[in-house]
């Protein structure tokens, strides 16, 4: 099972997921503790803090996200000493 959150600039942009996580229903929870100028729905969490949350929608895995799936099960370039070149 592979999820994959992209972020960019700090935002979640999307949550990519493979046929398996999809299958499986998994429900992802984003918090968001940045609340300062929010018109969002702030609420509190369990410890009082106040946060926004909402369920990121999955998006069953494209061509991109099986790229950076395969590209982890890649050896590290700086373990292998690729980058000494």
């Amino acid at each position: 099972m592979k999820i994959l959150i992209h972020v960019d600039g700090g935002l979640i942009q999307s949550v990519f997921a493979d046929g398996e996580a999809v299958a499986a229903d998994i429900t992802v929870a984003i918090v968001d503790y940045d609340v300062e100028g929010t018109n969002g729905d702030v609420r509190k969490d369990p410890w009082g803090d106040d946060c926004l949350l909402w369920r990121a929608p999955l998006e069953a895995c494209s061509h991109y996200a099986e790229g950076l799936f395969a590209m982890l099960e890649e050896p590290d370039r700086a373990e292998s000493g690729e980058d000494d070149q």
